[in-house]
């Protein structure tokens, strides 16, 4: 690519991640600045790392089957994060690979240059060192770093003698960085919100109770007071909102408790079908009949998982269905639930036969707070693939007139 053009395609990149940045989400903007890291270096694939407790996180890649796998800390990502220098590497011959994320896309990793992401907060007070976010990893096919052979072993950079070797090709990726260092940094900013939610989740319960002996004390003093339209109705119209709060908190909250995972040895039909008999439960107290079907697929080995959450997530997938074949009417409504074991991964589907969702719907499925569900948070399907993301896994959703089915894959 000639420089004009090389120039010209990097501010257009520049220009549509800046206005993902101000109409979108961070997570969008961050998927954005991705995509235009692949592009302009000519990269096969990339992916976006950061931390989620004692390991490193698949958080964006253009591979959606490894968001939320992942990687311990001694891996060439490990080491980016760690000594922020940027690791150029040819990875059928670094031990640091980790090559479990090839088995599970059916794919084999050749030459990687992983780009530590400087955090926009200085670990140092003179402002000389930043600590890093996570790591940008970009795949090729081919060696990208002219009279760089890395195939005996792998060469590492500081940012500074990187940027100075002049891989112009390959320069439009620091101005990039910025942006997805910021990206990031909301998202932990949202995470760290939640603590503060519990404290505001305790205040209007206690809110609750004191409304309870105010009452009564009222009724004891003064009993006439209440026979006052005006003031029984006030006190119904406050009791009702501190209760509205106390239930938004404790929503928002279940964010809080998918951090602290208990993981054991499980077996995932045993968890679905618990999912399916609660799911059946619920389904009889609707205004319409539907049916639950279970189909596990037994050559699945037990492993490491956390069965509570997992009920929790997929129970959550089961009831959104139900709700929304009662909505519509649907004649012989059914939700499948079906686990099978594809390519030696875990694969779940929960299905439906209704009418599908509009598209508006569909593209904000997993968005905080966008619903379209009368009386609900919107914070379901989000707790959900926080859910997914910590046991490991991703999940995407299919919808059409034929019906919607949401895909779990560990």
């Amino acid at each position: 690519m000639s420089a004009p053009l090389h120039n010209q395609a990097l501010a257009e990149h520049l220009r549509e991640i800046v206005q993902c940045s101000l109409g979108s989400t961070p997570e969008k903007m961050l998927e954005r600045a991705l995509q235009a890291c692949i592009d302009i270096s000519g990269a096969t694939g990339g992916s976006i790392l950061g931390e989620e407790g004692p390991y490193l996180q698949f958080l964006f890649s253009d591979v959606p089957g490894v968001v939320g796998a992942r990687v311990p800390f001694d891996s060439i990502a490990g080491a980016t994060v760690r000594n922020g220098r940027i690791i150029y590497t040819y990875a059928p011959t670094d031990k640091r690979h980790f090559a479990g994320i090839d088995a599970q896309t059916n794919s084999a990793t050749r030459y990687l240059l992983s780009i530590p992401i400087p955090s926009i907060h200085q670990s140092a007070t003179d402002g000389s060192t930043h600590r890093n976010a996570g790591a940008l990893q970009l795949l090729f096919d081919s060696n990208v770093l002219p009279g760089v052979q890395v195939e005996a072993g792998p060469e590492e950079f500081d940012l500074a003698t990187f940027r100075q070797e002049q891989y112009d090709h390959l320069s439009g990726i620091f101005l990039i960085l910025p942006n997805i260092a910021f990206g990031m940094e909301v998202i932990t900013l949202r995470q760290t919100s939640y603590q503060a939610i519990h404290e505001l989740k305790n205040k209007f319960i206690s809110a609750q109770s004191w409304l309870g002996y105010l009452k009564s004390d009222i009724e004891q003093q003064a009993p006439d007071i209440f026979s006052n339209e005006t003031i029984s109705g006030d006190l119904e119209l406050t009791r009702s909102t501190v209760g509205e709060g106390a239930a938004l908190a404790k929503t928002y909250l279940e964010f809080t408790k998918i951090y602290e995972p208990h993981f054991i040895e499980a077996d995932i039909n045993d968890v679905l079908a618990e999912v399916v008999a609660s799911a059946r439960a619920f389904a009889k107290d609707q205004p319409i009949v539907t049916a639950v079907v279970f189909e596990g697929d037994k050559r699945i080995a037990r492993r490491q998982l956390d069965p509570a959450q997992l009920k929790m997530a997929f129970f959550n997938l089961c009831k959104n269905a139900i709700e929304a074949l009662v909505v519509h009417a649907v004649a012989d409504a059914t939700i499948t639930v079906k686990s099978s074991l594809v390519d030696g991964r875990i694969s779940v589907e929960v299905a439906d036969n209704g009418p599908g969702m509009p598209r508006e719907i569909a593209d904000n499925l997993f968005i905080p707070f966008k619903t379209k569900k009368e009386g609900g948070t919107g914070l379901g399907l989000t707790i959900t693939k926080k859910i997914v993301n910590v046991n490991g896994g991703g999940i995407r959703c299919q919808t059409s007139d034929a019906g919607t089915v949401f895909t779990v894959v560990f």
